[in-house]
C-alpha cells in the first residue's frame, strides 16, 4: 500500500508543474508603490527576467510604465493629466471598447479583467483637470478582474498620498 502512495505522488508531482517565476514583482511602476499581491496575480506565472521601462512624468503631462518579463510587455501603466470631465468608465471604454466592467468609489474607478482607469480630481482656482491612470495587461500577462481592481485601487491611493494635484503648473 505504501508503495502505491508513492507511485501516486510520484505521478501527481510530474502532471502539476509548478510555475516557474525567477524574477521579483516590483514594489512601485511610475513611481508610485503599487499592491504586490496584486501585481503578481496579473505577471506571468513563468518568467526569468522582468524590467519596468518609464518614460515621462505627470510633472510634465503625462508617464508611461512597460513592465516586461523576458521579451514580452505584459503590462503598461499610463498616466496623464486631463481636461476635466471626463469618467473612468467613459475612458475604459472608449480606449478598449470594453462594455463589461465595475466601477467603484463614486464612479471614480472603472476596471475589467484585463483593464482598469482612475480619475484623481484637481480643482482649485487655477487649476480644473483630473489626472488619469490606465492599466492594461497584455498577453501572456494573465487577466483577472480582483487583482485589477486591488491594483488600481492601492495604485490611486498611493498616487494620492504624493498630492500630485498640487504639482499641477
Amino acid at each position: 500500500m505504501s508503495l502505491l502512495c508513492v507511485a501516486a505522488v510520484m505521478v501527481v508531482g510530474c502532471t502539476a508543474q509548478e510555475p516557474d517565476r525567477r524574477f521579483t514583482v516590483p514594489k512601485a511602476l511610475c513611481g508610485v508603490t503599487v499592491p504586490t499581491d496584486a501585481l503578481s496575480q496579473l505577471l506571468p506565472a513563468s518568467g526569468e527576467r522582468l524590467t519596468v521601462e518609464h518614460d515621462g512624468s505627470l510633472d510634465d503631462g503625462s508617464a508611461v510604465c512597460g513592465v516586461r518579463v523576458d521579451e514580452d510587455t505584459v503590462l503598461q501603466v499610463s498616466g496623464e493629466r486631463i481636461n476635466a470631465g471626463d469618467s473612468a468608465r467613459h475612458i475604459l471604454r472608449s480606449r478598449l471598447m470594453i462594455q463589461e466592467q465595475k466601477s467603484i468609489e463614486g464612479n471614480s474607478i472603472a476596471y475589467a479583467d484585463q483593464a482598469a482607469v482612475s480619475l484623481i480630481k484637481c480643482r482649485g482656482a487655477d487649476v480644473q483637470e483630473d489626472i488619469s491612470t490606465f492599466v492594461k495587461v497584455l498577453k501572456p500577462g494573465r487577466p483577472k478582474e480582483l487583482a485589477m481592481k486591488m491594483l488600481i485601487q492601492g495604485y490611486t491611493a498611493s498616487l494620492k498620498r504624493q498630492q500630485p494635484c498640487e504639482r499641477a503648473s
